[in-house]
């Protein structure tokens, strides 16, 4: 298991093949993880904990 700190971007793509998050950190260390729905479902969650982001919220801005 590695980390990587300072999140400075993320890319979410889906394939064929599944769907990846693919995580890159300010000093250009990056990680491609084949994640499940239920996986991303549990992402927001702790991010909204974290962070205090919600999810809903951010839904509804973008549907007006």
């Amino acid at each position: 298991m590695s980390v990587i700190a300072n999140l400075d971007e993320f890319i979410l793509e889906e394939t064929e093949q599944g769907i990846f998050l693919t995580v890159t950190g300010d000093d250009d260390q990056t990680q491609r993880l084949k994640v499940t729905l239920d996986d991303l479902e549990e992402i927001m969650e702790i991010i909204d904990e974290v962070f205090g982001v919600e999810v809903e919220a951010a839904n509804d801005e973008e549907a007006e």
